[in-house]
């Protein structure tokens, strides 16, 4: 309640995301058209990363695997995460928080068929979260016909 006594507006989920502390590993969401690049105003955390990769998408955790040498368990790992991430060509981009990751306009429907096929297939609340962060601001750019940009935090 405010100091009126009346319960105060729901926050959107935009706002809501907005409202999240912004933190090293992120990627941060822009608009991308001839004007340049425009700060959506949230970014996919590395929590948010996480949940989409390992409890979204089902790629294995490395301490989830066993084998004799760490070169076996490495290549285990890269099998098992390129069998997941060969269905998601595009959310497969964000592996690195380090890298730019650029949509074209063209790619942002696909973009949001991955994440939305994502979303249907697991009930896990981090995930969708994450997910309905892509799909907002991929929502908002793809009225705009523009693309997509995933910035690291640190050279927004």
């Amino acid at each position: 309640m405010n100091e009126n006594g009346s319960t105060p507006p729901e926050l959107s989920l935009e706002e809501q995301f907005m409202l999240e502390p912004k933190s090293e590993g992120s990627l941060s969401l822009f608009v991308a058209n001839e004007d340049g690049n425009r700060y959506i105003g949230w970014d996919l955390n590395p929590e948010d990363i996480e949940a989409l990769y390992f409890e979204g998408i089902g790629v294995p955790r490395w301490e989830s695997l066993t084998a004799e040498t760490v070169e076996e368990q490495t290549a285990i790992y890269w099998e098992r995460f390129n069998e997941r991430m060969d269905k998601f060509p595009l959310l497969g981009r964000t592996r690195d928080t380090d890298v730019d990751v650029d949509y074209t306009s063209a790619e942002v429907p696909p973009l949001m068929a991955e994440c939305e096929s994502i979303a249907a297939a697991t009930s896990n609340a981090k995930a969708l979260r994450a997910l309905q962060k892509l799909l907002l601001a991929a929502g908002r750019v793809a009225t705009l016909d523009a693309g997509l940009n995933l910035k690291p935090s640190h050279s927004r």
